[in-house]
């Protein structure tokens, strides 16, 4: 047996994205729909998710600032803006790790695109995201913080992010589909990562050590992408750089071993 997909495997594995991407109002709707069971017959439904978001930022934030003797007022929209990012980026790796087994029960009955179920899982976290995102804005207006002009370069930033989610979404669900130990690994690495990316230290605070542990850390690459414009920081061509290397390393993952797996996805359910 070959691990080398043939044409045959690249062309089925090519349908299947552009069938999954078409299938837009599926994804759409299962995204929605996963958001809305998860606080199904809740007081506060949704708004759960910026409450507890909320809470988290404001009770961590003021102990942060004052371990790290950061000005409350600069420490808080610093740690609202990395942290509600972060909660996006490592949702969307967190539930990769299911994405194809939680949809066994669609799979096993239907013939489905695969990557539609990869893109479930970032509306899911998109969702989360916006609203999540009010809190940056109520942050910013409690504290006086005008919004830079540098907010429009959020998106594409955004755009490069979601590409990266979904190589990385696609690959990890596909392992973690066959291999069912790897999830526990992941949600520990994610722990690690945590701490290891600048969300609640600047990286000033590292000094000459920064480049080792932020310039080669993904994390932190994607991570300042989204949130430097948010800060009034203009884009850095080094960092889009950096994480466009990323991005190409990924695919030459992701596109090889969802082409030649793809198919198996079912069996291992």
């Amino acid at each position: 047996m070959t691990l080398k997909p043939s044409r045959k495997d690249w062309q089925r594995a090519a349908d299947d994205l552009l069938t999954g991407v078409g299938a837009w109002q599926m994804w759409l709707l299962l995204g929605l729909n996963d958001i809305r069971q998860r606080y199904k017959r809740s007081y506060f439904g949704q708004f759960w998710i910026t409450l507890s978001t909320g809470i988290f930022v404001a009770g961590i934030g003021v102990v942060y600032a004052f371990l790290f003797k950061h000005p409350v007022d600069e420490y808080i929209p610093y740690l609202a803006v990395n942290f509600i990012f972060w909660t996006f980026i490592s949702g969307i790796l967190s539930d990769s790790t299911s994405v194809f087994t939680q949809a066994g029960a669609y799979l096993s009955q239907q013939a489905l695109p695969k990557t539609a179920f990869v893109m479930r899982i970032i509306v899911r976290q998109l969702l989360v995201l916006v609203h999540n995102f009010v809190i940056i804005l109520l942050v910013y207006l409690v504290f006086g913080i005008s919004v830079p002009a540098t907010i429009l370069f959020v998106l594409p930033a955004l755009a490069v992010l979601l590409l990266a989610a979904f190589l990385a979404a696609t690959t990890i669900g596909l392992l973690c589909t066959r291999f069912r130990d790897l999830p526990q690994i992941i949600q520990s690495l994610l722990q690690i990562a945590f701490f290891l990316t600048p969300i609640m230290w600047r990286v000033e605070q590292l000094g000459d050590r920064a480049p080792y542990i932020v310039g080669y850390n993904p994390f932190a690459i994607f991570l300042m992408l989204v949130t430097d414009p948010l800060r009034g920081q203009w884009p850095s061509l080094d960092l889009y750089g950096r994480a466009l290397i990323i991005i190409a390393l990924m695919t030459l993952v992701a596109a090889p071993l969802f082409a030649r797996f793809r198919a198996r996805i079912v069996y291992w359910l």
